[in-house]
């Protein structure tokens, strides 16, 4: 019965994301996302998101596309700046020495929305709701288990209007 579902039944477990290092360059990030894109039948398959892992290689947080259209976002600015005008550097304490973003700068950490695995699907729902968001982690007490993308409900809502 779907109304009975956790986020642990609908979860993409850990093991199936692609992982990048906190310290890695957004390309770098980019490069190994679209190792995990693949076609079928004319249809990409694929995640829409990444684990990223600390200097420990402890889950830290999860960079999203979303995050990555940020990243490019902030690099066109930076670009225009320092064409333009060099005052803009004082501004632009978000890039490493190399003046590139790195994952840590654009990823969401961990700990700032999640469920726990047996949280109800409607807890699911509501929280991707109300904080607009398109990816939930699910934690096992601190330890990171799986994420919830938004298809994952769409599918349980389907189910629970049949």
């Amino acid at each position: 019965m779907p109304y009975k579902q956790t986020a642990e039944k609908i979860m993409v477990p850990v093991g199936e994301l692609p992982q990048v290092k906190d310290r890695d360059v957004v390309a770098e990030a980019v490069n190994e996302m679209r190792n995990f894109f693949h076609q079928r039948d004319g249809t990409w398959y694929g995640f829409q998101a990444a684990l990223v892992l600390d200097s420990k290689d402890r889950l830290a947080g999860i960079l999203t596309i979303r995050g990555l259209l940020r990243a490019f976002k902030l690099q066109v600015i930076q670009d225009h700046l320092l064409k333009n005008d060099a005052t803009g550097l004082f501004f632009l304490n978000k890039f490493n020495e190399n003046m590139e973003i790195t994952v840590r700068d654009i990823m969401r950490p961990l700990n700032l929305i999640s469920v726990q695995k047996d949280s109800s699907v409607f807890e699911v729902i509501r929280k991707m709701n109300n904080y607009k968001i398109g990816l939930l982690p699910v934690l096992d007490g601190d330890l990171l288990v799986g994420v919830i993308r938004t298809i994952d409900v769409f599918w349980v809502i389907g189910e629970l209007l049949d």
